[in-house]
Formats: structure tokens, sequence, C-alpha cells
């Protein structure tokens, strides 16, 4: 059931990435690799497995610390992107990232966990990156914007489905 989840939450992540591409408005080649940085992470973790998972969290929250660098807002230079927007995918990165480890973090025995695990974060993560979400949907008037948060919400939530099987 996993497997599906997982596959399912590509599709969104896709769109996600081509409402990003197409916003001929802003151009945001940043925001755009962000997106199919996260794309590649999920399609690798889902379908081939070439890279651990903890290479990809790595990969995933150092482009996360780049492209908040990136909009910092004394920035005047580049093209105005709503610091609710660079906020929203650097969070969305970040739970993405964790997602990685979790769905990676399967090989271990539960006779040798220690202390809390890492699913009660994971779901805190994704409840707070949801509650973002729908704080930025409220705010943003571009529909390209909105159709970006909620693709990606939709992906961040199925990635979670996935990594945190309930049965």
């Amino acid at each position: 059931m996993s497997e599906i989840l997982h596959a399912a939450a590509v599709a969104p992540a896709a769109v996600g990435a081509c409402c990003l591409a197409a916003d001929r408005a802003r151009v945001r080649p940043p925001e755009v690799m962000a997106s199919v940085l996260m794309l590649l992470a999920m399609l690798d973790a889902g379908l081939l497995g070439a890279i651990a998972p903890v290479w990809w969290t790595a990969l995933l929250l150092g482009a996360a610390v780049i492209l908040a660098f990136w909009r910092r807002p004394r920035q005047r230079r580049l093209p105005q992107v709503p610091p609710l927007m660079t906020l929203h995918t650097t969070l969305g990165m970040v739970v993405m990232a964790a997602l990685q480890l979790g769905m990676g973090g399967h090989a271990a025995g539960a006779a040798h966990a220690h202390g809390v695990g890492l699913a009660p974060v994971l779901v805190g993560a994704v409840v707070g990156h949801a509650a973002v979400s729908i704080f930025a949907l409220r705010r943003m008037p571009a529909p390209l914007d909105r159709a970006q948060i909620i693709a990606m919400t939709v992906s961040v939530v199925l990635m979670a489905a996935a990594a945190l099987p309930l049965a």
C-alpha cells in the first residue's frame, strides 16, 4: 500500500513543479530547481533507490538553506517572490527531507529502538506544513501560487502516509 501512496505523491509534486515553471509573470529558477529536486528525491526513493535516503536528506536540507539565503528579503536584484512562498517551499523541502529519513529508516528492528521514534516528529512536521499551507492559501492571490501550494501539500501528506503506515 505504501508503494501506491508513494507513486500517488509523485503526481502532485510534478503538478507543483509545472505550476512554478509556467509562472511567466515571475521567473523563479531557484524555486523550480527546488521543486525538481524534491520530485527527483521522491522518484528515486519510490522507484530506483539509487541514492541512499540519508544523502537525499542532506541534499534537500542543504538546498532549503541555500534557497532561504538566496531569497532573503534584503536582496533587491532578484524578482520579488512573496516571502510566504519562500517559507512554504523551504519548509516543504525540510519536511520532504525528514520523510526521506522516515522512509529509509525501516531497516532496524523494533527491538533496537531507543527513545522517541521518528514517527511523532514526522507527524508534527506534516501537520505544521499543512498549517502553513492553509495560512499561505488564504494570502496568495496568484492562481499558480495557490495551485503550487495545494500540490506540494497533497504530495507531502501522501508521502507521510506512505512513510508512516498505520499497520
